[in-house]
C-alpha cells in the first residue's frame, strides 16, 4: 500500500458499525479512547469552535469541502498513524475522539437530541480492565457519561462552527489549500481542504462574519490563520515514519471519504 492509503483505509473502519445500545450492547465494557487504533492513528477529525485554543498549537485547523458544506477539521498527521503524529501530542484529543467508542447516528442530523450508538470495534490496547456502559442497576456509569458529555458539547458547538464555515464560503472567502508531498518516493497528502484567502484580512471583507457571529468566529478564524504553519512540522513527522519503516498510508482518492462520519450540524 503506498503512502497515500490511510486515511480513507481509516475513515472506512473508524465509526463504520455502530449499533444501537440494546440490553445485550449494554453489557459490554468500554476502556480509554487511546486504548483504541481508530482514536490513535485517526489523521482528520472533525472539531468546533472551542477547540481551537488548544489544537492550533499542534495541528492545522481547516475546513475540508464535503457535500453539505466545508467541514471544520483538525489535521493530525498527514495520514492514519499516530507515529506521523506529533508525539507530544499524540494524548491530546479532540471532542468527538473523547466521547469514542460511542459515537452520534449517522442516519440524521447531530444535535443534542442525536441518539447515540457504540462502534463494535476492538480495543487492542486496553491499560487497564475498562468499564462497564451499564451498572447493575442498569444506569449508566460515571465512564459513559463522560463520553456522552464530551459528545454532547461538541453537538452544542457544532452548528455555530458549520455556520461560520457556510458564511465564509458563501461570500467567496475559502481557497483550496494544496496539503500534498512526495516524501520518501511516495505521495502523501490530504484532499479538498480550504483555508481563509489570505487577502480577506486585509480588506475588511471578514467584518460581517466577525460582526455576526462574535468570539467563536474571531477564534475559528484567528487561529486557523496561525495554525497552518503547523503542516511544517506534520511533513518532517510524515518524513521520519515514512524513511524507517513502511507504514500503512493513505490514497489521495480514498482519503475523501470522511471520519466516523461527514459530520453535519
Amino acid at each position: 500500500m503506498t503512502a497515500a492509503a490511510a486515511i480513507g483505509q481509516t475513515a472506512a473502519t473508524l465509526g463504520t458499525h455502530p449499533v444501537a445500545l440494546s440490553s445485550e450492547v449494554l453489557r459490554r465494557r468500554i476502556y480509554a479512547p487511546l486504548s483504541y487504533a481508530q482514536v490513535r492513528d485517526a489523521a482528520v477529525v472533525p472539531v468546533v469552535h472551542s477547540e481551537c485554543a488548544a489544537l492550533a498549537a499542534w495541528f492545522p485547523l481547516v475546513w475540508r469541502r464535503q457535500p453539505s458544506g466545508p467541514q471544520f477539521v483538525a489535521i493530525r498527521a498527514l495520514f492514519d498513524d499516530q507515529r506521523a503524529q506529533p508525539p507530544a501530542a499524540r494524548v491530546l484529543l479532540p471532542l468527538v475522539l473523547h466521547g469514542y467508542p460511542f459515537v452520534f447516528d449517522p442516519t440524521g442530523p447531530i444535535s443534542r437530541d442525536t441518539p447515540k450508538l457504540f462502534d463494535d470495534v476492538f480495543a487492542d490496547a486496553p491499560t487497564n480492565v475498562g468499564a462497564t456502559i451499564t451498572s447493575v442497576n442498569n444506569k449508566l456509569t460515571r465512564a459513559t457519561l463522560s463520553r456522552f458529555r464530551y459528545l454532547d458539547r461538541f453537538a452544542e458547538e457544532l452548528q455555530p462552527t458549520a455556520a461560520i464555515g457556510a458564511a465564509l464560503a458563501g461570500d467567496d472567502l475559502l481557497t483550496p489549500w494544496q496539503l500534498s508531498f512526495e516524501v520518501e518516493g511516495q505521495h502523501v497528502g490530504i484532499p479538498d481542504l480550504m483555508m481563509v484567502k489570505a487577502e480577506a484580512f486585509d480588506t475588511g471583507a471578514l467584518t460581517p462574519i466577525l460582526q455576526r457571529f462574535g468570539t467563536a468566529a474571531a477564534t475559528v478564524i484567528s487561529l486557523h490563520r496561525l495554525s497552518l504553519f503547523r503542516a511544517g512540522g506534520l511533513l518532517a513527522m510524515a518524513r521520519r515514519v515514512l524513511k524507517d519503516s513502511e507504514p500503512a498510508a493513505p490514497s489521495a482518492a480514498s482519503a475523501q471519504a470522511p471520519l466516523l462520519q461527514s459530520v453535519a450540524p
